[in-house]
């Protein structure tokens, strides 16, 4: 019995571990906040701000789309299929995303901004203590 007892304990201890190993949802690459400048990454109310969150989800200052289908296109690129929200209208959208050389976002055929290429650097946001 005694032996039983120890391999259940053993047992259950192996599986707390691997759950610590494993992450529970890893972010993609492409996750986080993101903005035009840096000084746009401090401006909370700046229109030139978008988070990318849970992976699918994407928001902008008056915009928010959520990914329908997300396929890799390339080492660190993504083909989107969004449906989004902005300005009392719903629209469809088919972005590239992509992170460059130097960690900067890119998405080509972004469905925000005045030119249909938009180039983020990453934002680093204070976490609450």
């Amino acid at each position: 019995m005694r032996a039983v007892a120890r391999f259940a304990m053993a047992l259950s201890m192996s599986a707390v571990l691997a759950g610590q190993c494993a992450p529970a949802g890893a972010a993609q690459a492409y996750e986080g906040f993101w903005a035009s400048t840096k000084k746009d990454c401090r401006d909370q109310d700046s229109a030139n701000r978008m988070s990318i969150e849970g992976g699918n989800r994407l928001y902008w200052y008056e915009t928010r789309c959520r990914a329908r289908e997300i396929t890799a296109d390339g080492k660190l690129s993504w083909k989107m299929k969004l449906a989004c929200e902005g300005e009392g209208e719903k629209y469809r959208s088919n972005p590239r995303v992509s992170i460059a050389a130097d960690g900067k976002l890119v998405m080509d055929n972004s469905p925000v901004g005045q030119g249909k290429r938009q180039t983020y650097v990453r934002c680093e946001i204070a976490k609450p203590r």
